[in-house]
C-alpha cells in the first residue's frame, strides 16, 4: 500500500502541535519532533528504543535559527557555519540552553544542522522553531534509507509522513544515502568527527 505524505500546511501544524514525523531529508530519512516539546521528544526515544542521556540532533531552518539554539560563537566559528550551510553537515557547537535535555551532550554542546534542501528548511521555519533529528530504526538497528519503507515500517506509531518536493529523485538522491558529517566546531580547527556525502570546507 503506497504511503500517503501529509500536505506542507498539514505537517507544519502537526509539528507545531507536538506530533512525531518521520520527513526527508537531504540525508537519509528521520523521526523529527519540535525540540522544545519535551514529550514528543520523549516519544522518539521509546521509537527509537534509545536512551535519554544519548543526545540527538538539531535541524534549523537557516543559520539565525540555528544561533539561537546555540552559545555564543566567535568569528571563525560564524564563517565556517555559514560555508556549510544549507548542506550535509552537523556541526557540534556550545550549547544556548534553548532546547530540550535529549539534544545537549553531556559537554553542554549541541549538534545542529541546516539541510539542504528548501522545502525543508521551508517547513522548519514554518514550524517555528528547530526540529529533532535522528534515524529511523531502533537502536542498534542499521538505518532505514527509503523513506517509503521508513513510513511503512513505523506506521501507527507516528503521526504521519511528509516528502520534500525534491525528494526524489536526482541529486542528493541518485546515488547512497549517507548520513550528514559530523565536526566539532568547540574546537579549532575543527574537527571531523565522521565522514558525510560532501567534504567539509577547511578552516580559514
Amino acid at each position: 500500500m503506497a504511503v500517503e505524505f501529509l500536505a506542507f500546511d498539514d505537517a507544519a501544524g502537526l509539528l507545531k502541535s507536538g506530533g512525531v514525523l518521520i520527513l526527508g531529508t537531504d540525508t537519509l530519512p528521520g523521526f523529527h519532533c519540535r525540540a522544545d516539546l519535551a514529550d514528543s521528544v520523549a516519544r522518539i526515544l521509546d521509537l527509537k528504543g534509545r536512551e535519554a542521556d544519548k543526545s540527538l540532533l538539531l535541524l534549523a531552518g537557516s543559520v539565525e535559527q540555528a544561533s539561537g539554539v546555540s552559545g555564543t560563537l566567535d568569528e571563525r566559528q560564524i564563517e565556517f557555519c555559514q560555508r556549510c550551510w544549507p548542506g550535509p553537515f552537523s556541526l557540534i557547537l556550545p550549547s544556548g540552553g534553548g532546547e530540550t535535555p535529549a539534544a545537549i551532550a553531556r559537554e553542554g554542546t549541541v549538534a545542529v544542522r541546516v539541510p539542504a534542501l528548501e522545502s525543508l528548511r521551508s517547513l522548519i521555519l514554518a514550524v517555528g522553531f528547530p526540529l529533532v533529528s535522528t534515524s529511523v530504526n531502533r537502536s542498534g538497528d542499521a538505518p532505514l534509507d527509503n523513506l517509503e519503507t521508513a513510513c511503512s515500517e513505523f506506521e501507527g506509531r507516528i503521526d504521519g509522513c511528509w516528502k520534500p518536493t525534491e525528494y526524489p529523485p536526482g541529486p542528493p538522491f541518485s546515488g547512497p544515502v549517507r548520513p550528514s558529517a559530523l565536526i566539532d566546531l568547540t574546537v579549532w580547527p575543527p574537527v571531523l568527527l565522521r565522514p558525510g556525502p560532501q567534504d567539509p570546507p577547511g578552516a580559514s
